[in-house]
């Protein structure tokens, strides 16, 4: 390895460390030279996107199915704004991007050039980056930062890369275009980066707490004097402090519970929480967004819990619990169905990455990847301490309960496709190792309460909710499994009224030759925003499409990526259509259409609806 390195070139190395293998994004005047060093690199590739918008919710996708780092490149000002919103949903989820902007030179930038892509204001150059600082964990600007010595910018890139993958968060980069090929210190390159898996240094957990995460995670007296005063990172002896309380909890209860949220998985945890679950023989529950993030068919599986839009089985065993550890939680309205969680705070443990709250204590910058793997060796020794005992005793089999959804298929009413039975019957369709997307809407709502295939992955923006976003994360979902040898299956469900936002890329999946199955719910317009308000208003009309045209359409004469298309009508015709082996072979991309009658919902959506009726009526 060179001394010196061009920083583009350190730049993609990182990149590269860091287990990235496409990018997305679009180009633009700014950036040009930037791209040239990726798609000069053999081990790295550049996707292309139709849009900045959709390349965002690409590299959102990607970085989910690849429980990692995804990378987002974008122009200047009218580049980087367009990707803001799928931007946004990134640190919302808790999902780790970069992005990063080319930018003019240093040179035009302190002489405030009156350049394209500029506001015609003072200050022009800071305006966009002070915009994206909100939606960033870190920032890198080179053009603030002197390079006074030869690793002076590779240090601050350095330092935005590991706070995105040590707080799951995007973060922002902008590389001037003089400093494309600046030559810069390689020594940084022998520097090992963290993963979202390994447990950061204390005081990297102590620099990432926000006042708002204070405030949310405390009682009121800790929370103002987090927001006064930097955190102090923890001692081990606090950690140690925080397992044996719980372990102690854990030890005093009869009917103790799991529940598994989004940063478990986030975080990489996922694993960690079912060796607890099945050596000490403890129920688990899932959140709509922790779902299949453990094994639905596991037998100490209880169901998803979302408040009083849960099976009523399901939620009177959650909360009958007198112990509930609550794993990543993220207690969104559509999440805890409107808030209606019901678990007694006194018996609740929560596990973040920058706190444990235990009852109605707090313990800021204790770290979900420091905590849990030590209680798995503290549970187990309760466990073994009751094996003597009558009433503590009961082997993991005999505490398996009934509850969950079992993936029975109704049988179809009438000779139209409803919810009711589409999504146990392609709950049933569904391989083991599928990567399923839903759409916020009424795609998310019906495979709620689906059983998921044990070794499946699905994902579903409940939380930002951003309409279209499922598209562009089917791109890059199918991406990240083209990285896999296990030859998955992406599976989406898409409203017709979302596709409308971010079809265009499925034309960059016909480009990059990836083999999607893309369900189309063709009910005529907003059906969730219908079930909320506004049952015949017109502004829940769509344009109605001619889906069966998009493909040749966006394949255009010169693709060579096999596609088909199908128009579904009736439950036969669905039927045959999963049932056909062909048709199960991921050898093409394929579209299919399904009719859907308008004013039909999950039973879900139905029951968020009214809870948000009814919490709107509060207010």
């Amino acid at each position: 390895m060179s001394e010196t390195i061009a920083f583009s070139q350190y730049v993609v190395e990182r990149l590269k460390q860091a287990g990235v293998k496409q990018i997305f994004g679009v180009p633009g005047d700014f950036n040009l030279g930037e791209l040239d060093y990726i798609e000069n690199d053999p081990d790295i590739e550049w996707v292309g996107n139709a849009n900045e918008l959709n390349a965002a919710y690409a590299a959102d996708g990607y970085a989910r199915v690849k429980g990692g780092l995804a990378v987002i490149i974008t122009t200047f000002g009218v580049g980087e704004l367009s990707a803001l919103c799928g931007i946004a949903g990134a640190l919302a989820e808790r999902v780790p991007v970069l992005h990063i902007v080319g930018a003019p030179s240093t040179k035009l930038q302190s002489n405030e050039s009156l350049l394209h892509h500029t506001l015609n204001l003072p200050g022009s150059f800071t305006t966009f980056s002070t915009m994206s600082a909100p939606l960033s964990c870190s920032q890198a600007l080179l053009n603030e930062i002197e390079p006074k010595t030869p690793s002076s910018w590779t240090d601050a890139f350095d330092k935005t890369l590991r706070d995105v993958l040590e707080q799951c968060r995007p973060g922002y980069v902008e590389i001037p275009t003089d400093a494309v090929h600046a030559k810069v210190s390689a020594a940084g390159l022998k520097e090992q980066l963290p993963t979202t898996h390994a447990a950061p240094p204390p005081e990297s957990i102590a620099a990432s707490v926000s006042p708002q995460e204070s405030q949310a995670s405390a009682t009121s007296a800790l929370a103002s004097a987090a927001t006064l005063a930097p955190p102090k990172a923890p001692s081990d002896e606090v950690t140690a402090h925080v397992v044996d309380e719980i372990a102690q909890r854990f030890k005093k209860a009869t009917k103790p519970v799991i529940l598994v949220d989004a940063c478990a998985g986030r975080f990489g945890m996922a694993s960690v929480v079912r060796k607890l679950v099945e050596e000490c023989g403890i129920r688990f529950f899932e959140t709509p967004m922790g779902k299949s993030l453990l094994d639905e068919h596991h037998p100490l599986f209880g169901g998803c819990y979302a408040g009083a839009n849960s099976l009523p089985a399901v939620r009177k065993e959650v909360e009958a619990a007198d112990f509930v550890l609550y794993v990543g939680a993220l207690k969104s309205d559509f999440n805890s169905g409107s808030f209606s969680v019901n678990i007694d705070p006194k018996i609740t443990i929560e596990l973040h990455s920058f706190t444990t709250t235990i009852g109605y204590a707090a313990y800021p910058t204790t770290d979900i990847r420091h905590v849990l793997p030590e209680l798995l060796p503290a549970f187990r020794e309760v466990v073994q301490s009751r094996a003597g005992s009558p009433a503590n005793g009961e082997s993991a089999e005999q505490k398996i309960k009934t509850g969950r959804v079992e993936g029975t298929i109704p049988e179809p009413k009438g000779q139209e496709i409803k919810h009711e039975w589409l999504w146990p019957r392609v709950g049933k369709w569904f391989a083991d190792t599928d990567i399923i997307l839903t759409e916020t809407g009424t795609s998310s709502f019906g495979l709620t309460n689906v059983l998921l295939p044990s070794h499946s992955t699905y994902i579903a923006q409940i939380l930002w909710g951003a309409i279209g976003w499922s598209v562009g994360a089917c791109l890059g979902a199918a991406m990240a499994a083209q990285e896999d040898d296990r030859n998955r299956r992406t599976v989406l469900f898409v409203g017709d009224g979302s596709l409308q936002l971010t079809l265009q890329e499925i034309g960059t999946m016909l480009r990059r030759g990836v083999h999607p199955y893309l369900f189309v719910i063709n009910n005529d317009g907003y059906e969730i925003e219908r079930q909320i308000h506004g049952v015949t208003a017109k502004y829940n009309d769509i344009q109605l499409y001619d889906h069966q045209l998009l493909l040749p359409f966006l394949a255009g004469k010169s693709c060579k990526t096999p596609y088909q298309s199908y128009a579904i009508k009736t439950p036969d015709e669905l039927n045959k259509l999963l049932e056909d082996k062909e048709f199960n072979v991921p050898d093409r991309l394929r579209l299919i259409e399904v009719y859907m009658p308008r004013g039909d919902a999950p039973e879900g959506l139905v029951r968020q609806a009214k809870l948000t009726a009814e919490a709107n009526s509060r207010l």
